[in-house]
């Protein structure tokens, strides 16, 4: 059996990301860089052997879970060509010109919903086309996949559900790995758009720095509880005045392995009050 796809959490930060190049969206193109490599590796061991099937592209497909997509129950896009959504005001109009034609697969969204259909029951599961790719999943994603050659489903986060609920729902999720699917949560583990400090320069506020710390110590220690009541940390209110940006990691760390540990993909802060910390299972 091949190797499980990892399973990733991305703060995305800034929309501006998808058409800039910094430290940031370099350590993302690098993680996509893993599965060229594999995919390079892949291509020279089967020519050697001369067989001549088609080299599958690796991972299959991508699972997003994003902070721009909150409902009242789940929903599931099923889009064979998912629309690039351009979800934000006030940028360079040259960001909403860009778009990411990657695929869909209406395969894999129908999966997702089997596998969530008893959990969530007797609530049911929306299957819609009327949705697309937000930000939160471009942005990331053409730094990642610049081919756009990797389909993609979206997944809403029910926002009336607790933490826990949604560890749960990835827990179901997880079996997903084993047909190479990337599960994506992206967000930021600090989002407080209403202290945000425009400077490029502008230095993390403590709680920032506190809230930061206390998350990232956790998933180290694999105290998995702690993140999942990380509403009680003292600097929570200011880090995470509202929960869809901070949802997503749980859906990454609830699809990981027993034993799996995480590696940083890339961390820091901008504009005082946006963590970018990115890490990645498996």
């Amino acid at each position: 059996m091949p190797a499980a796809s990892p399973t990733v959490f991305f703060g995305h930060g800034s929309p501006m990301n998808a058409i800039e190049t910094n430290a940031f969206t370099n350590d993302w193109a690098d993680f996509g860089e893993r599965f060229v490599s594999l995919n390079s590796s892949h291509l020279k061991r089967r020519e050697s052997e001369n067989v001549r099937s088609e080299v599958p592209v690796y991972p299959n497909a991508v699972l997003v879970i994003s902070a721009h997509w909150t409902t009242q129950g789940i929903c599931v896009e099923t889009n064979s060509q998912p629309r690039t959504i351009h979800d934000y005001s006030g940028f360079p109009p040259e960001l909403s010109q860009v778009e990411y034609p990657a695929l869909g697969s209406p395969a894999l969204a129908q999966h997702v919903i089997n596998l969530l259909r008893e959990f969530v029951a007797p609530e049911p599961i929306c299957a819609t086309t009327s949705w697309g790719l937000d930000h939160g999943a471009w942005s990331v994603l053409r730094h990642v996949f610049p081919k756009a050659n990797v389909p993609v489903v979206q997944m809403s986060i029910d926002i009336s559900k607790p933490a826990a609920w949604h560890l749960q729902v990835a827990r179901k999720l997880q079996k997903l790995r084993e047909y190479q699917v990337l599960i994506v949560g992206s967000g930021n583990i600090v989002h407080n758009l209403g202290a945000i400090n425009w400077s490029h320069n502008a230095e993390p506020h403590p709680s920032s720095i506190g809230f930061h710390k206390y998350i990232v110590e956790a998933i180290e220690n694999n105290d998995i509880d702690a993140i999942v009541n990380f509403a009680s940390h003292p600097d929570a209110a200011y880090a995470v005045p509202t929960p869809e940006h901070f949802l997503p990691l749980l859906y990454v760390l609830g699809a990981r392995r027993p034993n799996e540990a995480p590696h940083t993909v890339t961390d820091g802060f901008i504009y005082s009050s946006l963590s970018m910390y990115s890490v990645v299972f498996g």
